[in-house]
């Protein structure tokens, strides 16, 4: 197998298990980073970012490694 083919494939496999942990880890990744950002008394109205943004994230990193997969699959017929 090429070289690049494999390391094709190997990103694809990250790209899919990153945008599953974002996904099912969305709500506790913006609980986490909004108490970390209010901790201090001067940012004590500090807003963290919304479990959409981890949703919309993680749905783009499974998109990839989806497209990346089925092309490899397309250019081995």
């Amino acid at each position: 197998m090429d070289l690049g083919l494999t390391f094709a494939l190997a990103w694809a496999v990250l790209a899919l298990v990153a945008g599953a942990v974002l996904i099912v880890k969305r709500r506790w990744l913006s609980e986490t980073i909004t108490a970390e950002r209010q901790s201090t008394v001067a940012r004590a109205g500090a807003r963290g970012p919304s479990s959409n943004v981890f949703l919309i994230v993680g749905l783009a990193f499974l998109a990839m490694g989806l497209f990346i997969i089925v092309w490899w699959a397309s250019a081995a017929l």
